[in-house]
């Protein structure tokens, strides 16, 4: 250590000519530091650790500065360019002065440095993340109502498990399951059958993380495995999976956003403020691959008499009814929304004009076929239905207005089928 003390005041000369001088927004009354002031802060601890000379020291004041470092977020990344920036200007400074006597020595010394801030932070790292997904596993099991939360509490079960692997620094088979499909979270997405929510751009998002996600997490393991242990690359890689992570939960929480303002609370099928949405992305599709689809709207007939002679309570178990035949009788890749009302409106991916009459034609013979129900009551109703094949060519302009002609023709269709006497398609 005395052969490096002289080399204390080149150490000092290089670490400062380094630092830049910030001015800081800091008030006085606040108790949270502004990044700035956190950066100037680090760089005295960055300074006081180079400058010591004890065991006991070095190893309290590295202590100090990784701490400080994981509190305020500051990357191992930032820490390490420091490092490098400063030991390449000083060796820099002893070349250009021909002093080559003690290079080894000032290597071995940075280099003994970099080694205990790097395993210091890979712990505390670790250690931070793990009480970071514990706390919003807790905050996902307060949720009344998780919805798709609830999926993402399985992911989040995931990453605690690949932290505990390589913090126990026992490296058998027993990680977690590295293939994308078929960890618990991706065997929900493996499954998802909800078509307006596959259809998002979301839900593709969540897709291409969670892939890059597990391709990182292989790496870790694979990491681990090796004889020769890296605790820079695995401080990277853990990093970029909680990135990665949070980006998930992101997402997650935008289709749990999507599912509450989408579901109508009586008949739970999608609302009409969804509709124009995936309208215009069937568009968008069908204009590109030339694929028709189709349009149908349901109104059911004399409902105003149901709800005059029974109540409305009767009438909404009636509209419940009704949305229970669509959703037996349509395809899982259908879209079915109340529109407003008796009227319900669905679209038809990738259907013909044949097979949409066959399923319209189907609906109105089984909602004939059933009847209703109530303490003893028996009530019998029937749908008129308006059908359109919508076809999407090169020339066809994707906006609201388009979308709004369309409602409007399949409208008339619906209204000619009230005419030519109801419990029909048109």
């Amino acid at each position: 250590m005395k052969v490096i003390q002289k080399y204390f005041p080149d150490i000092e000369k290089c670490v400062q000519d380094f630092n830049i001088n910030i001015e800081s927004l800091q008030s006085n009354n606040t108790n949270e530091l502004l990044y700035s002031s956190v950066i100037t802060e680090y760089k005295k601890l960055f300074l006081n650790l180079l400058l010591s000379t004890s065991k006991e020291d070095i190893e309290n004041n590295t202590t100090v500065l990784v701490h400080f470092a994981i509190e305020h977020d500051i990357s191992y990344l930032f820490l390490y360019s420091e490092f490098i920036t400063v030991v390449r200007k000083l060796l820099g400074s002893l070349l250009e002065k021909k002093d080559f006597k003690h290079i080894d020595e000032l290597n071995h010394f940075f280099a003994e440095h970099e080694h205990r801030i790097t395993e210091l932070y890979l712990q505390n790292f670790l250690n931070q993340l793990k009480l970071k997904s514990e706390l919003r596993l807790s905050r996902i099991g307060l949720m009344p109502d998780k919805k798709f939360m609830v999926h993402y509490e399985n992911h989040i079960k995931w990453v605690i498990n690949l932290i505990n692997y390589v913090q126990k620094k026992e490296y058998d088979n027993g990680y977690p399951e590295l293939n994308p499909t078929k960890c618990e979270f991706g065997k929900w997405m493996g499954c998802a059958t909800t078509s307006y929510v596959l259809s998002t751009t979301h839900f593709k998002v969540i897709e291409k993380l969670h892939i890059n996600l597990h391709d990182l997490a292989a790496n870790v393991i694979s990491y681990c495995k090796r004889n020769e242990f890296r605790p820079a690359t695995l401080i990277h890689l853990m990093q970029r999976i909680d990135y990665y992570s949070l980006e998930i939960g992101s997402e997650i929480a935008f289709l749990n956003e999507i599912e509450e303002s989408a579901k109508d609370p009586l008949t739970h099928l999608l609302t009409r403020r969804l509709f124009n949405k995936i309208m215009l992305n069937k568009l968008d599709i069908a204009k590109a691959t030339g694929r028709e689809f189709a349009l149908m709207m349901c109104d059911l007939d004399h409902f105003k008499l149901v709800n005059d002679t029974y109540g409305h309570s009767v009438g909404d178990i009636v509209l419940k009814h009704f949305s229970k035949v669509l959703e037996d009788t349509l395809r899982k890749s259908d879209y079915i929304f109340r529109f407003g009302g008796e009227e319900f409106m669905i679209l038809l991916p990738m259907t013909d004009r044949e097979e949409t009459l066959m399923l319209a034609q189907k609906i109105c013979d089984v909602t004939a076929s059933k009847e209703v129900i109530v303490e003893n009551i028996s009530i019998r109703y029937t749908v008129s239905i308006g059908t359109l094949s919508i076809l999407a060519d090169s020339k066809t302009i994707v906006d609201q207005d388009t979308v709004d002609r369309y409602i409007a023709q399949v409208d008339e269709k619906l209204y000619l089928a009230k005419e030519r006497g109801r419990n029909r398609v048109e």
